[in-house]
């Protein structure tokens, strides 16, 4: 009965050790079924949401193939002087939808950079030149030669190109390269060191100008890509980036400019050459960087909305039209407070050294020896602060000068001149 008892017990644990394995099957089964369902539902779902993102998202400018055909063969032919930048209906027409994407992008249609390049490569020159500098050594004036280099952009197919006042200024000879390695000598047609601009002309017939595009729509993030001739060595370089800032305000030159931000490396020598958007259209003449070691990716942009004007007028006439001459000479001076051994600094203002015959100056009555004082109310210390109270009239507008002469404060009221290079 021992044997029969334990036998009897060992099919009774047999039995429900088998039971609690079919068990265990069942409910594994049943979990991997319902895993498997939550796991199907969950990508299910999941798809459901990727369908339902708008279409615009799928949108990826950037790529060719996304540009219809007509799009991609709509860049205008180059138009000579004068040059304008007018806004297309179309354009103007941009929906709200399209509200943060620039209107000349929506109308023209983006490339790819190779093609950018293609078509804008062609319309960027190097400019090489020999300078006249004069240096001090030991008290005495020394005066040598130097060579320096530049970057340029063609704006007419007969030779007339546009590049930076600094980058020929007191220049004695110019040599410009074009794409294709010739070479010709250049003469300087105009400049204006307000804008830092300048216009070069050789002689040449059936080059490629630039197609100019809209500044004025440009949005932060859009793509764009310098061409120039960095180090003077490496002309034809192409660096792509982005619009950082619009309307930035920056000094160069001790002169404030709102400048088109960029992060496109920009180097020495790209000075002159063109920033151009993804429909290959010229939107800046860069001019400038942030040579601070501790920084990277600033370079600037002259905008080409901003001097439309003055780069028609130094086409025209080599000089920018309808702006302020008072036609005078001046020196910085400091008024000394005290006599003898107890003077001492006092007011600073500028004296008139001479008076140019004819000049708005001598219609108004202004003499040499005259204490400039103010003009308008506004402080003059010292010949920049002049310069830069005349800078802010047109030829025709009157402004009251405080002078100083014999010790007695007078009045003045001047009508400006326009002011004319000379030659």
């Amino acid at each position: 009965m021992e044997y029969n008892t334990r036998k009897t017990k060992r099919g009774v644990g047999a039995s429900v050790l088998i039971a609690c394995t079919a068990m265990a099957v069942v409910i594994g089964l049943f979990a991997g079924v319902i895993l498997m369902n939550s796991t199907m539902q969950y990508r299910t779902s999941k798809a459901a949401e990727a369908t339902a993102v708008p279409e615009t998202q799928h949108i990826v400018l950037n790529e060719a193939t996304e540009i219809p055909t007509e799009q991609a063969t709509a860049v205008p032919e180059a138009t000579e002087v004068p040059l304008t930048v007018t806004s297309s209906p179309e354009a103007a027409a941009v929906t709200t939808e399209h509200a943060n994407v620039s209107a000349g992008f929506a109308y023209d249609g983006q490339y790819t950079r190779a093609q950018v390049v293609e078509l804008a490569a062609p319309s960027v020159v190097g400019i090489d030149g020999i300078f006249e500098v004069t240096a001090s050594y030991w008290g005495m004036p020394q005066t040598y030669e130097t060579p320096g280099s530049g970057s340029g952009v063609i704006l007419t197919a007969d030779g007339y190109i546009a590049t930076c006042a600094h980058v020929v200024d007191g220049a004695k000879k110019l040599t410009v390269t074009l794409n294709d390695d010739t070479s010709y000598e250049a003469t300087i047609v105009g400049t204006d060191t307000r804008n830092d601009l300048a216009i070069i002309k050789i002689e040449a017939e059936g080059l490629t100008p630039a197609v100019l595009g809209d500044s004025d729509m440009l949005t932060v993030g859009e793509d764009v890509i310098a061409i120039g001739n960095p180090l003077g060595e490496l002309r034809g370089t192409a660096t792509s980036g982005i619009i950082s800032a619009v309307k930035r305000a920056i000094t160069v030159e001790s002169t404030e400019m709102e400048l088109i931000q960029t992060d496109a490396a920009i180097s020495p020598g790209n000075s002159g050459g063109g920033l151009f958007n993804a429909s290959g259209k010229l939107i800046g003449i860069v001019n400038a960087k942030v040579s601070d070691t501790s920084a990277e990716g600033l370079g600037f942009a002259i905008p080409v909305n901003s001097v439309v004007k003055e780069i028609n007028d130094l086409l025209n006439y080599g000089y920018v039209t309808g702006r302020a001459a008072l036609g005078v000479y001046t020196q910085n001076v400091s008024l000394s407070n005290g006599y003898g051994y107890f003077s001492y600094g006092g007011t600073r203002c500028v004296q008139i050294t001479e008076v140019v015959a004819g000049s708005a100056a001598e219609a108004a009555g202004l003499q040499v020896g005259d204490l400039i004082m103010e003009v308008d109310g506004k402080t003059i210390g010292s010949n920049s602060d002049l310069s830069d109270a005349i800078a802010a009239y047109n030829a025709g507008d009157t402004a009251t000068f405080t002078i100083r002469r014999n010790n007695e404060r007078i009045a003045v009221t001047v009508t400006f001149g326009e002011y004319k290079p000379e030659n």
